[in-house]
């Protein structure tokens, strides 16, 4: 019998990256930050000996989340910027985050996590940090224990039709450099938890010699690239495709206005697509009844699924956003056939971890990561199990989730979070919101 270091064992297991077969009565083996093998619990029980032996009897194991854009230092601003116009919600938030100082940036940063490790989000994507504060995030990230992308707000000039921070915007040399010199420290750091990808914030803050050279950056490095595109403006995708350099390292945030020739380029260069419709409903964006997110499906370009800030969702549960990913376009098609929930645990599981890079993350097989989550499902809202993968994208959410690990690392277990003191976050949190509503007057 081969020793591990743990095994889920006795529930159900979704193994497969198509998320649609389920076993039952199975078993998870697992050692240092590996999936030995995944299979009915007799078998893995009489092959392997756990250091450790979760029971997971009326609990479904299943790869972790994988919020694909997310903006960590907006954390500590939600609420603040409910029900108003996407500029004046730009004008209010970019004006928060230029006033966030280190303490601020560590304290919002926290709480997300926390939030995440407690919804079952084990990767994530970092929407643009701050300039002045990449490192702090990247710390905060590291050491919270999840898989990180780190990306930076990329801004070299004002947009007209609203007024961003004069403290975000830099010449395109000093955005190069600094996007250089956070790829040098913080891809492949944390044990290779880390990323690093160059960014910009909007295709209009940014020239065309900016955003070649930060694809430059891309290519050299052998990482991806992030941006926000097309939540107000078609021709996004036209514009980098007439510099010639769409390509598949590029993933694209909200990305609702593409015309049909876009859609096309976007699939011919394998550009990814991040679906955020939580903050699109807030905000009044269109993903719904202008974006061709089921469209983008049927043509095969990736599409997987990101929270985006919690001042413009307001949460930071990838539950919900399944959830309204699975429901929206139904009704806006009125076609109860689109977004079926096998799909849509996909996107926010398997293709997430395709859109971030992660080879090896987003499904539970052997010599895949160990990240994964444990969701309880002996509950009146998740009752009767007719249909596993259905009752997790339409009844569940984050609460439900009660043990997640990363890395083959256990970061929670029975709700309680191991490497944080919560009371403190949230205390910190609260005490970092009031200042800044005070500076913000």
């Amino acid at each position: 019998m081969q020793s591990v270091d743990l095994v889920l064992a006795g529930g159900y297991v979704v193994p497969e990256d198509s998320a649609t077969a389920v076993l039952s009565h199975a078993a998870v083996a697992i050692d240092g930050d590996r999936i030995l093998e995944v299979g009915p619990a007799d078998d893995i029980l009489a092959r392997f000996s756990g250091k450790r032996v979760i029971d997971t009897t009326d609990h479904v194991v299943l790869p972790g989340l994988i919020d694909c854009h997310i903006h960590t230092c907006q954390t500590t601003a939600r609420g603040l910027a409910d029900d108003v116009p996407v500029t004046t919600w730009l004008d209010r938030i970019l004006r928060f985050e230029a006033l966030l100082q280190t303490d601020d940036v560590e304290a919002s940063v926290r709480l997300t996590c926390l939030e995440l490790i407690k919804s079952g989000t084990t990767g994530l994507i970092e929407g643009c940090a701050p300039p002045a504060f990449v490192n702090v995030v990247g710390e905060v990230l590291a050491a919270s224990g999840l898989r990180a992308v780190l990306t930076r707000s990329t801004m070299e000039r004002a947009d007209p039709t609203w007024q961003g921070p004069a403290s975000f915007l830099a010449d395109a040399d000093t955005n190069v450099r600094a996007t250089r010199d956070m790829l040098q420290r913080w891809h492949g750091a944390a044990d290779g938890r880390m990323s690093a990808w160059p960014s910009y914030r909007h295709g209009q803050d940014v020239s065309d010699e900016l955003i070649v050279s930060l694809t430059h950056l891309s290519d050299e490095f052998d990482v991806g690239f992030h941006g926000h595109q097309g939540t107000r403006r078609f021709g996004e995708a036209e514009r980098l495709d007439n510099l010639g350099v769409l390509s598949e390292r590029m993933l694209f945030a909200h990305a609702i206005r593409y015309t049909r020739r876009e859609l096309e380029l976007l699939k011919n260069t394998n550009v990814k697509i991040n679906h955020n419709p939580g903050a699109s409903m807030h905000g009044a964006y269109g993903a719904a009844v202008a974006g061709q997110f089921p469209e983008m499906l049927q043509m095969g370009i990736l599409v997987c699924i990101g929270c985006d800030g919690a001042p413009n969702n307001n949460g930071l549960d990838m539950f919900r956003e399944m959830y309204l990913a699975a429901t929206v376009h139904k009704e806006a098609r009125m076609d109860p056939t689109v977004f079926a929930a096998p799909t849509v645990l996909r996107m926010a599981t398997h293709d997430g971890a395709r859109a971030a890079r992660w080879p090896d993350v987003g499904v539970l097989g052997p010599g895949c990561k160990a990240d994964l989550i444990v969701v309880n499902l002996k509950q009146p809202h998740l009752m009767p199990l007719n249909d596993v993968i259905s009752n997790l994208v339409y009844c569940a959410n984050g609460h439900d989730v009660v043990t997640t690990i990363v890395d083959g690392r256990i970061l929670m277990e029975n709700r309680q979070v191991l490497g944080m003191d919560e009371d403190r976050v949230l205390c910190e949190a609260a005490d970092s919101a009031a200042r800044m509503v005070a500076r913000l007057g």
